[in-house]
Formats: structure tokens, C-alpha cells, sequence
């Protein structure tokens, strides 16, 4: 904990103001990144060993019938004491050098978690091996995977388009317990610090409306200038059907979330019964939406502003120091994806967000959302991503354990190694 936030502690000496401030560190996501990774290799390392040790005793003893539960629980009960205590340990020293302030429970939490986790990991190898220089020649392979699946060095949309979608995480990545603990910490750190508990909802509504009126009625209107005039010319050109199967689901979803806009021809905008009057009338439907966001931004906008201006005339230097202290300007670059070019994309008939991922709500689909989501829905609810991750962590490192009282791995080896002897002995 003290070299890794010793190293990463940033400030830039030839500013105006050479001291260290949490908004300028430049490597604030990679001390979040490598406190997990750090947690997950701890873990491991610590618990690999430990049933591989008493293999002898386990075998001598195998014919009291002793409980193998209870057995497991000791060890269990050891290893989680011993990580709660490291973790807390990394949190108190890497956060206090890092100047992260109000959230040593949080990142403890998580970071306990991803302990947890990988020790029930390292549990299962120590159990199901039966040379020591396997199960620590196997703890980097276990690890590697953690580091390229866990979104932060590779896009999950820039995996091989083969075995991945451009518009959702890929199953083998939601396997992955260091996707789901740096989501929590960076989603946890950027919407829930001090200051942003101030600004959040502002930055989030105007993020909204900036989607809706720059990219979303600027693609449709497009589309439709495409299709109008291809009707008056009175010859479709190839990508005609692709404009309006995307303009029709594009106008239906936001009829369902701004109600009190209507489109009463939607039923029109299909090849078949399309005309130049549907058109003009699709173009004035997302013109009156792109009025409803402008007024949506310039609102919110201005009550930010207000409230800014306010903290400011009461006390400037507080409100400095509260920015200074909690906002960071390279997190916000990850979780908003401020870098990338495609700001959106074409997939399935939709237009799909990729800018400000930490302020879109994810679809109505049970856990499942996008990465940086900020909720993620639960039975019909929204659940902050920091709760649902750490929950999931916890079902993933009980099932871990199910599979370890069921010896599922040691039991799949001892099968594999039983049927290549025989087809040995066949051969020979």
C-alpha cells in the first residue's frame, strides 16, 4: 500500500502551485485498478497452500468421518479474519497517502470482498492439486485473466468482435471478480464524494439533455433528410431501409420516455407505407424533442450554476478545497469516456450511447448493465452499482465455496487423470 500510492501520488512541480491535490493525480484510476489486483494476488498467495498442507492429516484422519464442512469453516473463518485485517491495513495507508478522504469503510468493503474472494479461489487449488509447485505456478494464470478482463486496460467493445458485442459486457467478463470490484470503487469514488453529491444529479441531467439534442436528434434528422429525399427523387439507395428501421425504434423509445411528446404516425415509418408527409411530420417530432432538451440543459445548467455561485459567495476558498480534496479529473475522463471518438453507435436498429457511461441508467434487465453504469436494476429497482457489485462479489466467492465443499474441481481431475491411465493401459 505505501509504495504503490507512494509512486502513483502525482502533482505536476512546475504549476503555480506545486502541492499535492487529489483533482490533478493523473494515476487515481490505476491505484484503484491495483488495489484490487493487489487484493485478488494477496488472497491467492495466502490460502493456496493451506489444505495442500494438511493433506497428510486429512488422509489419516479420512476414516473418523469427521466433518468436512466443519474443517472447511476453520479454514474459512482464518483466512477472511486475516484479509479483513490486511485490507484495512492497505485502505488506511494507501488512502491516507493517495488523500483520499471519507471512504475507508467503502474501499475496505470491497476491497475485503476481492480478498474473500480470491482466498475461496485459492482454497479450491489447494484442495485440488497435489504439487505445491502447481497450484503457485497457476496463481499468475489466474490472476492474467483478472487484469485484461476487468475493463480498465482493454475495452470490453474492443475484445475480438467474435466472442464479444459492442453494446454489452460479455458473459466470460461479468465472471470476473476485479470487473466488479474497480467498478464499484471508481463508480463509488466519482458519484458519492463530497462534492459530488452536490453536483451529480445537475451533471447527470444536463449529460441527458447534451445526448439527447447534439447526437441523438442530430442522427435522426439526418436519417430522415436521407429518406425524404430519397422519396422525392423517387429511388431508395441502398442504406434507405437501415435509416428507417433505425428513425422508427429511435422515435418508439422516446415516446416511452418522454410521453408528453407525441408521434401519432409511428406506425407509418415503414418502408412500405412511408411518405414524404410522414416524413415532414417525423422531422417536426424531433425538433420539439430537441427543444425539450435544450430547456432540460439550460435549466439544469443554471441551478448548477446557482448553487456554484452560492458556495462560492459564502466561502470561495471552502469550496476550492472541497473540489480539490474529492473531484478528479482523470477519473471523470474514464468513467465519462471523455477520450473516445465514437461518442455513439449503430447496432441493432438503435442508436447506442458510449459517452458519459456514468450517467446513463441501464436497460430494464436484471443486473446486467452497461460498465460505469451508476444503478443497476434489481427486481424492477434501482440499486447503486457499488451494493449490487459487492453482493455479487460475495454470491460469486459462495459459490466458489460450494464447489470447494463439493470438491467439484478436485473430483473433475481425479476423473481426467483416471481415464488417461486407462487409455494408456489400453495402448499399451
Amino acid at each position: 500500500a505505501f509504495f504503490l500510492a507512494f509512486l502513483i501520488r502525482y502533482f505536476d512541480e512546475s504549476s503555480r502551485n506545486p502541492e499535492y491535490q487529489l483533482i490533478d493525480n493523473s494515476n487515481l484510476p490505476v491505484y484503484l485498478f491495483m488495489s484490487v489486483v493487489v487484493a485478488l494476488f494477496m488472497g491467492l498467495t495466502v490460502s493456496a497452500e493451506e489444505i495442500f498442507k494438511d493433506r497428510k492429516i486429512l488422509e489419516r484422519e479420512a476414516f473418523l468421518n469427521l466433518s468436512w464442512n466443519s474443517y472447511l469453516m476453520s479454514k474459512v473463518f482464518v483466512q477472511f479474519a486475516i484479509s479483513a485485517i490486511q485490507a484495512l491495513t492497505f485502505v488506511i495507508i494507501g488512502n491516507a497517502i493517495t488523500g483520499i478522504k471519507g471512504m475507508t469503510f467503502e474501499y475496505w468493503l470491497v476491497l475485503f470482498s476481492c480478498w474473500a474472494s480470491a482466498n475461496m479461489l485459492g482454497l479450491v487449488i489447494s484442495d485440488s492439486f497435489k504439487a505445491v509447485v502447481t497450484i503457485y505456478i497457476l496463481i499468475p494464470f489466474l490472476i492474467i485473466p483478472q487484469i485484461i478482463l476487468s475493463g480498465v486496460l482493454v475495452k470490453f467493445e474492443k475484445l475480438n468482435p467474435n466472442i464479444s458485442s459492442p453494446v454489452t459486457i460479455p458473459f466470460y467478463g461479468e465472471m470476473v471478480t476485479a470487473r466488479w470490484g474497480y467498478e464499484a470503487l471508481a463508480v463509488k469514488q466519482f458519484t458519492d464524494n463530497k462534492f459530488a453529491k452536490k453536483v451529480y444529479v445537475f451533471d447527470k441531467t444536463m449529460s441527458e439533455a447534451r445526448f439527447g439534442k447534439d447526437y441523438w436528434c442530430s442522427k435522426l434528422k439526418g436519417n430522415l433528410d436521407k429518406i425524404m429525399l430519397d422519396l422525392k427523387k423517387g429511388s431508395r439507395d441502398d442504406d434507405f431501409n437501415t435509416d428507417l428501421l433505425l428513425v422508427s425504434n429511435e422515435i418508439n423509445k422516446q415516446m416511452v420516455l418522454l410521453p408528453g411528446i407525441r408521434f401519432d404516425q409511428a406506425e407509418d415509418l415503414k418502408p412500405e407505407r412511408i411518405t414524404v408527409k410522414t416524413v415532414a411530420s417525423a422531422l417536426a417530432y424531433v425538433e420539439s424533442v430537441r427543444k425539450y432538451f435544450v430547456r432540460q440543459h439550460n435549466e439544469a445548467n443554471n441551478t448548477k450554476d446557482a448553487l456554484i455561485t452560492t458556495m462560492e459567495s459564502e466561502n470561495r476558498e471552502a469550496y476550492q478545497e472541497l473540489r480539490n480534496d474529492f473531484f478528479n479529473i482523470s477519473l471523470e475522463e474514464f468513467v465519462t469516456s471523455k477520450n473516445e471518438k465514437q461518442k455513439t453507435i449503430e447496432f441493432g436498429g438503435e442508436l447506442i450511447q458510449k459517452l458519459d457511461p456514468i450517467y446513463m441508467d441501464p436497460p430494464d434487465r436484471f443486473i446486467k448493465a452497461h460498465f460505469y453504469s451508476p444503478v443497476k436494476k434489481v427486481f424492477g429497482f434501482k440499486v447503486d452499482t457499488y451494493v449490487v457489485n459487492v453482493l455479487v462479489i460475495w454470491a460469486m466467492t459462495s459459490i466458489l465455496y460450494v464447489f470447494l465443499y463439493l470438491r467439484v474441481l478436485k473430483k473433475t481431475l481425479s476423473s481426467g487423470e483416471k481415464l488417461l491411465k486407462r487409455k494408456r493401459k489400453i495402448i499399451d
